[in-house]
């Protein structure tokens, strides 16, 4: 299995890389998206109906991923933006509002990862949880604070 895997990337990488490029413009999504991708083929080989070729087969599975990606995505860009700029006159003031108003310990969550550069492992160890605890509580204050977001913008979900 590994080694078809090996053989699978070898042989189609390059084409549904550069497909993906085309598609999002962003190396590092790109390269994210292949991972995804051919361990979602190697799972799948089975269903693969030899009526097209393989590097087509390959690249549909890749444009589902991305368009999957850019679903999940779609709302919580303009918000992460907003997090990571740095300049504090660029900032939007609605975002430390937003921040404010979350309750803990999704605000210390975000405050201690996007602030202070500390990893899940660094959160958990210091709030005397896991990292595992630590990433869904971060996911599930990123939707809290996107909710927020979204209500001071006057769109409710």
């Amino acid at each position: 299995m590994n080694q078809d895997l090996e053989q699978l990337y070898q042989a189609y990488s390059r084409k549904v890389y550069c497909y993906l490029l085309s598609l999002c413009q962003n190396p590092v999504l790109a390269e994210d998206l292949m991972q995804d991708i051919f361990l979602k083929a190697a799972k799948k080989i089975d269903t693969f109906k030899e009526n097209s070729s393989l590097s087509s087969w390959l690249c549909a599975i890749a444009k589902n991923l991305y368009y999957d990606a850019m679903r999940k995505q779609k709302n919580t860009v303009a918000l992460e933006e907003e997090l990571l700029v740095f300049d504090p006159n660029q900032r939007d003031l609605r975002i430390f509002s937003c921040l404010h108003d979350l309750c803990d310990p999704y605000r210390e969550i975000i405050y201690l990862l996007v602030f202070c550069s500390m990893s899940f492992k660094e959160i958990g160890e210091i709030l005397g949880r896991s990292d595992t605890w630590s990433q869904v509580m971060f996911y599930r204050g990123k939707e809290k604070l996107r909710a927020l977001w979204l209500k001071k913008e006057g769109k409710y979900l």
